[in-house]
């Protein structure tokens, strides 16, 4: 018979519970691989977007390009903002709605563009679809997706496809959105006003100074412009307020995207590009920009999509504006 002695002998040691000095290492230990972690996932992620935004705007290259090809130029951008994308005007400088609105058929929307193209008590419901339809490539996954998201202008003139003047009020559910903006030139304006009040085609942009790829009235041609196409802007990503992605309080974000010439679409390199801006408000709504840290993707002349520096030289970034001298 075993003693108490040789009974506590064989019986197994036992292990008492964490104390708290060991169960705070272990804590701190975790505390410690979670801040190294995450910023590396975010980076990562960073990474992968910023990709996504390049094949993005290469994207919208391509569009432009074969617009031309079957134009003989590059879209303008259309009257104002005012009046969104009418199937019943064309596609060049009669087209009352902006760029996004001229290359939804070369960016595989040709459904969405002949959903709208029709006339009848019917067109006003398809039309507001289309506003608030978000398009995966008109948006940097960085920021944000297209939404819809609530609106801060409207109602909009547009042209039905039987050529009648309607006029329609913005969605419930509010309006797609775009991260991206044609460059307009380099002089200190992005936007033409409202535009008319009825169906009458405004006179050509160039009496207004813009001197960039798209604008109002604009018929450019690959062969005018004489500063190189690898050197001239053609779209880039634009500056806003992170605190209105949302509201359509950006004076720069809060029209429907195939709005007519207006700041929400359309940028100037007469400033240089800049950061979003944490805080409220914006000072206006005329720089390219971006949230990635550092810079901002843009889309040349050429169909290259180049990384640019927040620290550009301004006298370089304000001459790549305008497609001439």
């Amino acid at each position: 018979m075993l003693s108490s002695l040789q009974r506590r002998a064989v019986r197994p040691e036992q292990r008492g519970a964490f104390t708290l000095i060991e169960l705070l290492v272990v804590i701190a230990i975790i505390a410690i691989l979670i801040a190294l972690l995450v910023p590396a996932v975010q980076k990562v992620r960073e990474a992968a977007s910023r990709t996504q935004c390049v094949n993005n705007l290469k994207q919208i290259g391509i569009a432009f390009h074969n617009f031309h090809d079957a134009n003989k130029e590059f879209p303008s951008n259309g009257w104002g903002w005012f009046w969104i994308g009418s199937p019943g005007m064309g596609a060049l400088d009669d087209q009352p709605g902006g760029w996004l609105w001229s290359i939804l058929p070369y960016v595989e929307q040709n459904d969405l563009v002949a959903s709208v193209n029709i006339t009848g008590a019917n067109y006003i419901p398809a039309m507001q679809y289309l506003m608030s339809h978000p398009i995966t490539i008109f948006n940097c996954p960085s920021r944000r997706n297209g939404g819809p998201y609530v609106a801060g202008g409207g109602p909009y003139n547009t042209v039905d496809g039987a050529g009648n003047l309607i006029s329609v009020t913005v969605p419930a559910n509010g309006l797609a959105r775009t991260d991206y903006a044609v460059c307009t030139g380099n002089i200190n304006n992005d936007q033409i006003g409202a535009g008319p009040a009825t169906i009458t085609i405004p006179q050509s942009g160039y009496f207004n100074g813009f001197n960039g790829v798209c604008f109002t009235g604009s018929r450019v041609k690959i062969v005018q412009i004489g500063e190189g196409t690898s050197n001239t802007v053609l779209v880039g990503e634009k500056q806003m307020c992170t605190q209105w992605y949302y509201n359509g309080q950006d004076p720069g974000d809060n029209e429907c995207m195939y709005v007519g010439m207006d700041n929400d679409i359309g940028r100037t390199t007469f400033y240089p590009p800049a950061q979003d801006i944490l805080v409220p408000p914006l000072p206006d709504a005329m720089h390219f920009g971006s949230c990635h840290p550092g810079g901002l993707n843009v889309l040349y002349c050429d169909g290259s999509v180049q990384w640019v520096e927040l620290t550009i030289s301004p006298a370089v970034w304000f001459q790549a504006g305008q497609i001439s001298q």
